[in-house]
């Protein structure tokens, strides 16, 4: 007879089954075992209520990272109080977030950037819910990079505080006592030359002033003259009217002599032209008139010289025996 099978034994190896299983489905869904990550720790010289394990860790608002721990202290002086908080950068996001190369597992790259600006900030995801976020940036104007840890175990981005702080900062060092007691005594001032005012008088000036004001709106030749000056600018205002009715055929007109003009001018510009017919006509008449003016010069010396010749007429040329 065959020996029968435990059920005990079948139980446990399906229960392991099935858990096996369940890591493997949970493992491959996650992703971990796959991605690239980088392990960076920062110090944050303020509180980091509202920062947990998954937050968000951006570079100038984009995610490429989530922070793994949030700490008390660790590797760092006794008296250091910063707060540490450790990031985990994933190399194949921030890659897919730009056309740079970042080889952020090189120590000496990190410097660099870091010597450049980068600095990191806690920042306000929302501020109902009071929810921060690790912000990476290039700054253009860093604080000084300050080093915390003790030993070198994770590659240390510096912090910068954020506006807030710079605000909080900025109201701390301004003296409120003093500009208390300034605006105390501002205050003081004013109700002082308030109390030597004599606002009776005041009062009763400018009631006065209100009386002949609505005499004067009152007045009947302010009325009049209102009247006469709306009468005046309805009469300018047919002028215009019937000046613009007689300025459109005049300035019809105007077009239409000027276009005849420019046509006579182009005319006398071509009869005076090198070439023109007419210029050449009035050289040839110029030319005989010049003949005939000399002829009768040549006539006037003759007569003067034989005065009888207007009678006899003039003597035949004799000719050669």
């Amino acid at each position: 007879m065959s020996k029968k099978a435990n059920p005990t034994a079948i139980g446990l190896f399906v229960v392991l089954g099935v858990t096996l299983a369940v890591a493997g489905v949970v493992l491959f869904a996650s992703g971990t075992w796959f991605k690239q990550t980088q392990t960076f720790i920062v110090y944050f010289d303020s509180s980091v209520r509202g920062l947990n394990a998954g937050s968000a860790v951006m570079v100038s608002g984009v995610k490429v990272g989530t922070v793994k721990e949030v700490l008390i202290h660790f590797n760092q002086q006794d008296l250091d109080a910063f707060m540490p908080v450790i990031l985990e950068i994933d190399h194949q996001l921030l890659q897919s977030k730009t056309d740079k190369r970042y080889r952020l597992d090189e120590p000496e790259v990190v410097r660099d950037l870091v010597d450049k600006g980068l600095r990191a900030r806690l920042q306000a995801e929302s501020l109902v819910t009071g929810l921060l976020y690790v912000d990476l940036s290039l700054l253009s104007d860093p604080p000084p990079a300050v080093y915390h840890q003790v030993k070198p175990i994770h590659e240390e981005i510096p912090s910068a505080p954020n506006d807030i702080q710079l605000l909080m900062e900025n109201l701390a060092r301004l003296d409120l006592k003093g500009l208390s007691d300034r605006l105390d005594r501002v205050l003081a001032s004013i109700e002082t030359n308030l109390g030597q005012l004599q606002m009776r008088e005041i009062s009763g000036g400018l009631t006065n002033l209100l009386g002949s004001l609505n005499q004067v709106v009152d007045a009947p030749h302010l009325t009049n003259a209102l009247a006469s000056l709306d009468r005046t600018l309805e009469e300018t205002r047919r002028l215009a009217e019937r000046l613009n009715s007689k300025v459109d055929p005049l300035a019809s007109g105007a077009e239409q002599t000027l276009a005849e003009l420019r046509l006579a001018l182009e005319d006398l510009r071509g009869m005076l032209a090198p070439e023109a017919p007419l210029k050449r006509e009035l050289a040839e008449a110029l030319t005989q008139i010049s003949l005939a003016a000399r002829s009768i010069g040549d006539l006037s010396d003759y007569l003067s010289r034989n005065p009888n010749a207007l009678l006899s007429g003039r003597k035949p040329q004799e000719t050669a025996p």
